[in-house]
């Protein structure tokens, strides 16, 4: 079963205290009040000319409307950095260090510095990830604990799984599934580093067995012929449709993940451009709880229809 807790954030919707705006707004904002207050003092001072030169954007009036707009837009756009520092959906950087400390949890270093290299840090994805895991944290056995643990001992890792007697029908029986980047087997260093953590005395109860497996890579790739409309750049159509199937590729290298008939296909199909796809790769890789699908390369030739 995947972790209850560990969310996708990226389907989170942004807060409602995030203010949307454009300098335009600001602008027109600025001159409607301008236009009533003007109004307000000829009402008072029958002496004071109209303002008809309003639309004119040289007259000093319009000057410092663009002037006073831009200074309320950088106002506006702080206190949306201050909103987004508050929610772990949103903050980054240091504002997710600070966030998370509140559950005791801290960036972890996957490189130290050196006299030549700069020292690598964990992502704020992968430290959002372990924040929302380790509020299951202190419950020993359970399987946000252990993939809090295995996440925390190989940050590097590209997904882990926790399959129990939903999965496997054995009770008593945890397996801890894991995979590397990409859905690349892991190896014996990486999986021991997820052992030493998840077997430890304070995260694995004595009434269970548990055990740590490599997720099975189920190899694949994509080969795609387009025929596009005439009229867009063929090169600009391959690439965006390249890079669309690496991302949906991505979302689906995940323990259980499954490749559905005709997936790449319909993926293509998102470039309004494309008016006809070929799969000469087609794949189907079936949801297993114990296999990861592994995307080893993509290539995308298209064919302008005449």
């Amino acid at each position: 079963m995947r972790a209850p807790t560990a969310i996708d954030l990226s389907a989170v919707p942004l807060p409602a205290a995030i203010e949307t705006f454009t300098p335009a707004t600001l602008r027109a904002a600025f001159k409607e009040r301008f236009l009533l207050a003007w109004a307000e003092e000829r009402a008072r001072d029958a002496t004071l000319p109209a303002f008809t030169i309003g639309e004119l954007e040289a007259n000093p009036v319009a000057i410092l409307g663009r002037v006073f707009s831009f200074l309320r837009l950088l106002d506006r756009q702080r206190v949306n950095d201050v909103v987004r520092s508050v929610f772990v959906t949103t903050a980054a950087g240091a504002d997710l260090d600070a966030l998370v400390a509140r559950q005791n949890v801290q960036r972890l270093v996957l490189q130290a510095a050196t006299p030549t290299s700069a020292v690598v840090m964990e992502s704020d994805a992968a430290l959002a990830r372990r924040y929302l895991l380790s509020f299951d944290r202190g419950s020993a056995g359970s399987a946000d604990r252990f993939l809090y643990e295995a996440w925390t001992a190989w940050p590097q890792m590209g997904d882990a799984r926790v399959n129990g007697y939903a999965v496997h029908k054995r009770r008593g029986d945890t397996h801890i599934v894991v995979a590397g980047p990409g859905g690349r087997a892991p190896t014996a260093a990486e999986l021991a580093l997820v052992e030493a953590a998840c077997l430890a005395s304070h995260v694995a109860p004595e009434a269970i067995a548990v055990s740590v497996l490599p997720a099975t890579p189920v190899p694949y790739r994509v080969r795609l012929r387009l025929d596009i409309r005439p009229g867009p750049d063929k090169a600009l159509v391959e690439a965006d449709i390249l890079s669309r199937a690496k991302a949906a590729a991505e979302a689906r290298c995940v323990i259980g993940g499954e490749v559905p008939t005709g997936f790449f296909r319909g993926i293509a199909f998102g470039n309004v451009n494309v008016l006809e796809v070929e799969d000469l790769a087609p794949v189907v890789i079936a949801a297993d709880p114990y296999k990861i699908p592994a995307l080893l390369g993509a290539t995308v030739e298209a064919t302008v229809r005449a």
